[in-house]
């Protein structure tokens, strides 16, 4: 994954396997990188799969943007962000 390694390089020691990385953008969405698949969707609510857990994100309007191998990223007007 390549944030575990910028981690690696700015904190200049090993950190391991980081669980995952979100990036919160106002009014446009939210991108799960770390991701190990989508486990619900709806409009108002979105779980993405991490090691250890799972992102939730909920709001308005959300949408499955786009998927890759580790991430996941989202459209629509995100209200929060939490781990479960």
């Amino acid at each position: 994954m390549a944030f575990s390694k910028e981690l690696e390089e700015k904190l200049g020691q090993v950190v391991g396997e980081v669980t995952c990385r979100i990036e919160w953008l106002p009014n446009l969405g939210v991108i799960v990188e770390g991701g190990k698949g989508l486990y619900y969707y709806s409009p108002e609510c979105v779980k993405v799969r991490a090691k250890g857990g799972m992102v939730v994100v909920e709001g308005e309007g959300l949408y499955v943007y786009e998927t890759r191998t580790d991430e996941v990223v989202l459209r629509g007007r995100a209200a929060s962000v939490r781990w479960e």
